[in-house]
């Protein structure tokens, strides 16, 4: 049976992706794990991974890798920071904003919502130094634990963060005149922010836990496994090809 050229290349891309973060885990382990210089490096693949998987479970694939990979780069660096116990800087807050800002512009502009991707921008960077005023930052939740906690702090920043998707989203849609075509995109997107926010929030003592507790070599059995298993994914293309 022959794949057709998009499945094909999403099968191949998919086991290079596997191929990377397993090489990725294995050379942090190599290298000394969470003591090593790929620590900080590979929380951030770890947390780009989860975001982007729940974003594009509603959102698309290649909406979820753009705003996934700037919101977990995000908040991969803003974890690695607040566990070396050091504060939270304007400089630090507003690199983290143009990350984020970064992901989502460009996902937004990729899905034509010009309006939205220019709204999006203003927005982030206003949150990165409000939030941390009504102490709705991971600083004020970061907590390390055997198993995934949800509290009412995340559940308030979970709603917020969707809120000011949504209400971007509208006005933009308002502006275009657009508001019943936009309207399901718009809604669809708050709430796809919201329960990513709120899934990855509830994973951080989990992952973190895990990060500083796991037996030796763990990680680099991890990584070994899923460098085979994306070895094997990127030959089913070729495969069908012979099969055929």
């Amino acid at each position: 049976m022959a794949l057709n050229e998009q499945l094909s290349a999403q099968i191949t891309l998919t086991g290079m992706t596997m191929d990377l973060i397993g090489g990725l885990y294995l050379a942090y382990d190599l290298l000394g794990g969470d003591k090593g210089p790929l620590s900080t490096l590979t929380r951030c693949v770890t947390y780009t991974l989860i975001l982007v998987l729940s974003i594009s479970t509603t959102m698309g694939l290649k909406f979820g890798l753009l705003a996934g990979a700037g919101l977990g780069i995000a908040l991969g660096l803003h974890l690695e920071r607040i566990g070396r116990g050091q504060n939270e800087t304007k400089r630090f807050l507003f690199s983290l904003a143009l990350i984020r800002s970064i992901g989502l512009f460009l996902a937004a502009w990729y899905e034509k919502l010009a309006f939205v991707a220019f709204g999006l921008v203003p927005v982030v960077f206003a949150a990165a130094f409000l939030l941390p005023r009504l102490k709705l930052t991971p600083a004020f939740f970061y907590e390390v634990g055997k198993k995934p906690s949800f509290s009412y702090r995340k559940l308030c920043l979970s709603l917020v963060l969707g809120g000011l998707a949504a209400s971007v989203g509208f006005i933009a849609a308002f502006l275009q005149h657009d508001l019943g075509h936009m309207g399901e995109r718009v809604l669809r997107l708050s709430l796809t922010i919201a329960m990513a926010t709120g899934l990855t929030s509830s994973l951080i003592p989990l992952i973190e836990w895990y990060a500083d507790n796991l037996p030796g070599r763990t990680m680099g059995y991890i990584g070994a496994t899923l460098f085979v298993l994306g070895f094997m994914m990127q030959s089913i293309p070729s495969l069908a090809v012979l099969v055929k």
